[in-house]
């Protein structure tokens, strides 16, 4: 039997999303999940090898916005809000954390990501020598970004927060290497993951959008992932601890599908 399991990436921003992730990953599934350390708290980090494997990353170098040019700087603001500079340092550790991962097929799930069934599928989609399977952004979103010069023609701008990996692909080192030696092209690793596949061209999977279902989208009982994007987190701090609403609500720049 194949190694396959689950890694999801945390700091301290995100440390009240744990338990919610968990409970409902746990209510379906049983595969081991490596927690990658973002800068968690030591409880934090306490709670997660309860659970699972955690796993130290290698520092990376990240420009903060002081070291973008300024027209980027403008663009990025824009597009993503103001709070990105608070979170690129995290989400350019995602592609290290997938590279690290000790899983023969691994799947990487945003901890905003509710899970409402087995991800049976999502392994077993895996096949015929594919690397790597995602979901595509709705339509709508790949022409704002087409029409404003945030993908390049024929570009496909898929989202990040599931991915379903085979072990060491060549496509993850292409990403990496995205990430470091170009880190001023890029917002975040979304948007250097899809053009290392637009430039690389690796052997894709790509799943319907209900197996990565964005909340701006609206209900949908069929999704067999549902993820709370950008300010869709205020509607999870509802029901899990409103007490932290305001802590949140100075993240609602968040990017609605980074």
């Amino acid at each position: 039997m194949s190694n396959q399991g689950i890694i999801v990436g945390c700091d301290q921003r995100q440390e009240w999303l744990l338990p919610w992730w968990w409970k409902h990953y746990s209510t379906y599934n049983s595969f081991p999940v490596t927690f990658a350390d973002f800068g968690m708290s030591e409880k934090a980090l306490s709670w997660c090898q309860e659970r699972g494997k955690c796993l130290t990353l290698p520092s990376t170098q990240v420009l903060n916005e002081n070291e973008i040019c300024t027209l980027g700087k403008e663009r990025w603001e824009e597009r993503y809000g103001k709070s990105i500079w608070f979170f690129r340092s995290a989400w350019f550790k995602k592609p290290l954390s997938l590279l690290h991962a000790n899983f023969s097929i691994g799947i990487w799930i945003d901890l905003d990501c509710q899970i409402n069934g087995v991800l049976d599928p999502l392994f077993n989609s895996m096949t015929f020598g594919a690397e790597i399977g995602l979901v595509r952004e709705p339509q709508f979103i790949q022409n704002y970004d087409q029409k404003n010069g945030f993908l390049l023609p024929e570009e496909v701008n898929y989202n990040s927060g599931v991915i379903v990996f085979r072990r060491n692909a060549h496509i993850l080192h292409r990403w990496v290497e995205e990430d470091i030696a170009n880190n001023a092209e890029y917002p975040g690793d979304q948007q250097a993951l899809c053009r290392a596949i637009y430039k690389y061209r690796p052997a894709l999977v790509e799943f319907p959008l209900t197996f990565n279902w964005l909340r701006i989208l609206g209900p949908n009982p069929d999704a067999l992932i549902h993820h709370f994007t950008g300010d869709g987190k205020l509607e999870l701090l509802k029901q899990i601890n409103p007490s932290l609403i305001p802590f949140i609500e100075n993240q609602k720049s968040e990017p609605q599908t980074q």
